[in-house]
């Protein structure tokens, strides 16, 4: 071939020898694909695209998704004391509060489009309720469809001011809320009469979460609701009942103080997650929920260790058989050389399980007591296929308790152990908790090594 007739690809598209020809690819593409590939993008790096020509330049304010998520420059305050802690918190949340504003600024250009995603990620409190309430209004404006406000941010954060409270006032306009499919609110004071409102005027709500609000003291959830398949409500610590019925709900996650809760009319109800003092006494949860265990295919239950002992695990047993139960999360605080072979009346109670998860978390450092391992005679598990032991600390309890699952799951296909606490350290003890974890993987490669079949499908995490 003439090389005079050649092609060759630059950085910008394709040049032709000879010819002073450069075909920029990105730019023949139209204005709807190129703005579909900003929404990948976070909110900062699509803004940036402004600069590359006149054309990009208002591009990204039509991307359907605003996700306004600061938490990660609040990692510093981890290192801070005092009043320095106070002081730089405010510098953020004011520059926090001015980018939300100037980008908002900005969308004016894009006011007919409509937005799928709100999300408002960051530590604030009431101080800055006209501008949370602003952009509230905004997003329902936009008919937008997810809306998430998490005003917890991280590193404790929010251990000063009042929490921002659900305006009300919004509720008179029922029609603003008819898009929204998805409601999360964290550490945002609202009522049950704001959520039953929610509720009953937005025919296509999927999923609601509400974490740590201080107004909600009850809520009911009737036939009204139909749309509604997720709900989550934690630590809401003056809450003191639910009510479910005639739902199509297909999830349910409680985690807080004990209350009342009913469930009737639930027949879709295939998934529940339970913890916080609810379950501190595993009889309430079988007193609670003695109907709808028996219906559910996944299952993830904080265990107090304190109270779960072989009666209290064998009463479990013999109350509740989890017929259709295909996936089991335990999660359970480790200490000492306190033994785990308890648990295993829950899988016994699970006899069709295929998947069987434990979470175990440590929190600093645990004696390991060199000791016997013991053993349990239990009737083989039949179906149970995948198995991950996440915060595996190389006790005693934790081998035998692998030992037991290894000897008895005849159909075990893989297994995971992940020697990592499940609880995440602050910034000031991360340095330690490394060291520690370094000496736990160590001690758990030492301690599993020849012990599990060779054609098993055996990981230890990194």
């Amino acid at each position: 071939m003439d090389k005079s007739q050649g092609v060759s690809r630059g950085k910008k598209g394709i040049k032709c020898a000879g010819q002073n020809i450069c075909i920029d690819r990105m730019s023949v593409l139209p204005d709807d694909l190129l703005v579909h590939i900003l929404s990948f993008l976070t909110l900062k790096e699509a803004a940036a695209t402004s600069i590359l020509s006149s054309r990009w330049r208002y591009l990204w304010t039509f991307t359907p998704k605003l996700e306004f998520d600061g938490i990660e420059s609040l990692s510093e305050l981890e290192l801070c004391e005092g009043k320095q802690i106070d002081i730089l918190l405010k510098q953020k949340r004011s520059a926090y509060v001015k980018w939300v504003n100037d980008i908002l600024a900005s969308h004016k250009n894009s006011k007919n489009s409509n937005i799928e995603v709100f999300k408002v990620l960051f530590s604030l409190d009431n101080v800055y309720e006209d501008d949370i309430g602003k952009w509230i209004r905004y997003a329902l404006s936009r008919k937008v469809q997810t809306l998430e406000l998490n005003l917890r941010g991280t590193y404790g954060c929010h251990t000063h001011g009042e929490y921002y409270t659900f305006p009300n006032e919004l509720l008179c306009n029922s029609t603003d809320f008819k898009f929204l499919k998805s409601i999360s609110m964290d550490s945002v004071d609202v009522d049950g009469e704001a959520l039953e409102f929610l509720l009953c005027n937005c025919p296509l709500l999927e999923n609601l979460s509400v974490s740590q609000s201080r107004d909600l003291s009850s809520l009911c959830i009737y036939g009204s609701s139909r749309s509604l398949k997720r709900l989550e409500i934690i630590d809401c610590q003056e809450l003191g009942s639910i009510e479910i019925r005639d739902s199509n709900l297909l999830c349910l996650n409680y985690e807080g103080p004990r209350i009342h809760i009913v469930l009737e009319g639930v027949p879709h109800l295939v998934e529940m997650s339970l913890g916080g003092a609810l379950t501190y006494y595993i009889e309430d949860v079988i007193s609670l929920f003695s109907h709808q265990l028996p219906l559910l295919e996944i299952l993830t239950i904080d265990v107090i260790e304190d109270n779960f002992s072989w009666q209290v695990s064998e009463m479990f047993c013999s109350a509740v058989k989890m017929s259709n139960l295909k996936q089991l999360v335990v999660k359970f605080r480790l200490c000492e050389d306190q033994s785990l072979l308890p648990l295993t009346n829950i899988i016994r109670a699970s006899p069709c399980l295929q998947r069987f998860v434990l979470e175990g978390t440590w929190s600093g450092t645990i004696e390991v007591v060199e000791r016997e391992v013991e053993k349990v005679s239990t009737s083989k598990y039949v179906h149970l296929k995948e198995i991950e032991l996440l915060g595996y600390y190389g006790r005693t309890s934790d081998l035998e308790f692998c030992m037991h699952l290894l000897e008895n799951c005849v159909s075990l296909e893989k297994i995971v152990v992940d020697p990592h606490d499940t609880f995440h350290p602050s910034l000031k003890f991360k340095e330690a908790y490394e060291k520690e974890e370094k000496e736990v993987r160590a001690r758990t490669v030492e301690q599993l090594r020849n012990k599990v079949p060779p054609l098993l499908n055996f990981t230890i995490l990194e």
